[in-house]
């Protein structure tokens, strides 16, 4: 994995994500762990957030950026079923019902997304066979 914080903090295109579609996952470096992380759109704002469970730290995708329930309304943990408030992250339903994702602060502007907030640099996930 390559540290992308001297280059940019740019994850995706605004017009990557729609409101309760597919989100972009992308990677962190979070307390100099590389960790998975993903990016939504819920009414029209991105949100994102680590991709692991309040649980048991699990990824949410049931495939890759496939976050929403099937009525797009909240995300929703392929391993247990706990369901996520989209904007912001508390648990609603589900074994870890109070707690919430560990979200990333984001910008959206000039028709890109990218992360602002210090405690996380970008870097590149390894390749899809090799998931965290």
């Amino acid at each position: 994995m390559t540290d992308a914080k001297s280059q940019n903090q740019e994850i995706c295109r605004s017009s990557d994500l729609s409101n309760g579609g597919k989100g972009v996952v992308f990677g962190v470096l979070n307390q100099g762990r590389e960790q998975p992380a993903f990016v939504i759109r819920h009414n029209e704002k991105a949100y994102a957030y680590l991709n692991q469970c309040a649980h048991l730290f699990l990824e949410l995708d049931w495939d890759t950026g496939e976050f929403f329930d099937h009525d797009g309304e909240f995300i929703v943990c392929a391993n247990h079923g706990a369901l996520f408030e989209p904007d912001t992250g508390l648990c609603i339903n589900g074994p870890c019902y109070g707690m919430s994702l560990t979200n990333i602060s984001v910008s959206e502007n000039d028709g890109r997304i990218s992360i602002e907030d210090d405690r996380f640099s970008l870097v590149e996930l390894p390749d899809e066979n090799q998931r965290m």
